[in-house]
């Protein structure tokens, strides 16, 4: 009787430099939603391979929480508590091992990356693949909450390209009315590189309208070519005065060591369309949820040895606009291929649009505590204002009697 054949690992390892491990490593750079999304579907596609150590998953983090996008501007007018958008990573990714800490370099041609941590010294970590999870930076609301409470900032300029900052700035004006309401208004002006949400430059709009309604001057098609301390200066050389000046959307960072590869004009890595970066060898490159997914995917296929599949085409997006509590503009858009006819545009206004982004917020957490938590505050009604403590009036001076 012919002896059984052995059975083929669920994970094989792929091609790795002389000299490296026989387990296959699987490292990914960033922990936004892009990131987690990639260690889920490889941990679906090779749980098995995991847990024996056959497959080995690292997360290299510049921070130990994850925090979901589009909360910052709850956060910054109060509605959110910072504590409910930072959940720990180490609770998130219990297959993987987290280091928290950022890549000095890259040496894509050895498949390897060095680590710089605050517990430790420098040191190389390799790769059989890597997914590098290019989110834009997030926007730290500390700092400018505090800079607003400590009445340090009259004049706040906010730098933006796709709309992102017209949340920033509404909230930094419902903050101030809501903690401050006897203070002098907040003077905000938004500068936006590209065409705010909501139809033609000019043309009327729930966003633009919430902008004026807020006292927000917004200039769009208008980039920032300097920025000094006194203000920011435009390209058509006009200078707008500015105590605090605050980049709603900066570029993703750029790796050391990966200058070389091509880019688009934002500052994204080119990807074929199964996400892969085309010239190193098992480099990838995600910006969303989604794109993570299909990665970790295509990562889980390359160590079976099969073909990488594209993303596909006819999946819907949604994108949504926070203009205050209870407030929101929600668009959601269907391609041809999920319809079976036309495009499908649905826009959401109002209460409708703001429990539209409710859902969608809530669809990008973790854990379903954390997503009862932030629906539950962000469904609850808008507390009244605090009065501000009035300054003591100021009495003529006397002269001092001898």
């Amino acid at each position: 009787m012919p002896a059984t054949p052995p059975t083929r690992p669920a994970c094989l390892p792929s091609h790795r430099p002389p000299g490296r491990s026989l387990v296959t490593r699987v490292v990914i750079v960033g922990s936004g939603p892009a990131g987690l999304a990639a260690y889920r579907a490889i941990l679906r596609a090779c749980g098995r391979a995991v847990r024996s150590g056959e497959l080995h998953l690292s997360v290299i983090s510049d921070t130990p929480d994850f925090r979901a996008p589009g909360l910052n501007a709850d956060v910054l007018a109060g509605h959110l508590p910072a504590e409910a958008n930072r959940t720990p990573l180490r609770r998130l990714l219990p297959r993987a091992t987290v280091l928290v800490g950022r890549v000095t370099q890259a040496d894509l041609t050895m498949q390897r990356l060095q680590v710089s941590r605050a517990d430790h010294d420098p040191y190389w970590v390799g790769f059989d693949h890597l997914i590098l999870s290019e989110a834009r930076p997030d926007f730290r609301t500390g700092p400018l909450a505090a800079h607003l409470e400590a009445r340090q900032a009259a004049r706040l300029t906010v730098l933006d390209s796709d709309g992102t900052g017209v949340e920033l700035a509404l909230a930094a004006c419902e903050r101030q009315r809501r903690h401050a309401p006897a203070r002098a208004p907040l003077s905000v002006t938004l500068l936006c590189s590209g065409e705010l949400p909501g139809g033609r430059p000019g043309g009327p709009s729930p966003v633009r309208a919430a902008l004026a309604a807020a006292g927000v001057t917004a200039h769009e098609l208008t980039r920032a070519v300097h920025t000094a301390s006194d203000g920011v200066r435009d390209q058509y050389g006009r200078l707008h005065p500015s105590d605090l000046t605050v980049t709603a959307d900066a570029a993703p960072p750029v790796l050391p060591g990966t200058d070389s590869l091509p880019r688009d004009g934002q500052g994204f890595l080119l990807t074929d369309a199964t996400l892969r970066v085309p010239d190193p060898a098992n480099v990838w490159a995600v910006r969303t949820a989604a794109q993570g997914d299909h990665a970790g995917r295509n990562v889980a296929r390359a160590l079976r040895r099969r073909e990488a599949r594209p993303v596909p085409d006819g999946q819907w997006t949604a994108r949504s606009v926070r203009l205050g509590h209870w407030n929101a503009v929600t668009h959601l858009h269907a391609p041809p291929p999920l319809t079976g006819a036309g495009h499908l545009h649905l826009i959401l206004r109002g209460r409708l649009g703001w429990l539209a982004r409710t859902l969608l917020l809530g669809a990008a957490l973790p854990r379903p505590a954390e997503r009862l938590r932030v629906a539950l505050a962000l469904l609850r009604p808008a507390p009244p204002a605090r009065p501000d403590t009035p300054a003591a009036p100021r009495t003529t001076d006397q002269p001092t009697p001898v």
